[in-house]
């Protein structure tokens, strides 16, 4: 029977990271860029001032951001001024911290840590990107849905 496999030999050591004040249109920013080129990834690992991993922000954190917008906008439904009060709520988003609307805060792996962990969270949390950490909380890696999907699909399909 093989070995298990650890994050260290599936993370990807590709990724990009912000800083936990930044902006929300930094962190557009950065996330539209990191999507559009490798490393292709769903997210960002945040990191605090001392840059150890402080969260995620990724695509899903954003939309629930404009949901949550969209539900404050649209208290009456079928109002016709809806997306003009849309629009200057969200003028007002680009000034909020990445800090605000961060995910994931707990949702980290050690790099010695078994790869099934990666699977069991990436699965059970529904998450789309782990970040994995050092000893020191500094991040090293990210484990994606997708490495998850490439390393089971095969099993599933011999």
């Amino acid at each position: 029977m093989a070995q298990p496999k650890t994050n260290h030999e599936v993370m990807n050591r590709s990724f990009a990271t912000i800083s936990q004040d930044a902006s929300l249109k930094e962190a557009y920013e950065a996330l539209k860029k990191n999507l559009a080129g490798p490393p292709h990834s769903p997210g960002l690992v945040v990191i605090d001032a001392a840059g150890k991993y402080a969260g995620l922000v990724t695509m899903d954190d954003f939309m629930k951001e404009l949901a949550r917008l969209h539900m404050a906008a649209c208290d009456q439904p079928g109002r016709p001024e809806w997306l003009s009060t849309f629009f200057s709520k969200c003028e007002i988003v680009g000034f909020q911290k990445v800090v605000e609307i961060m995910s994931g805060k707990r949702l980290w792996l050690r790099s010695s840590d078994s790869f099934e962990k990666a699977c069991e969270l990436i699965l059970y949390k529904k998450a789309h990107l782990l970040a994995v950490v050092d000893d020191a909380s500094k991040p090293v890696g990210i484990i994606t849905r997708r490495q998850v999907l490439e390393e089971i699909a095969p099993r599933l399909f011999k």
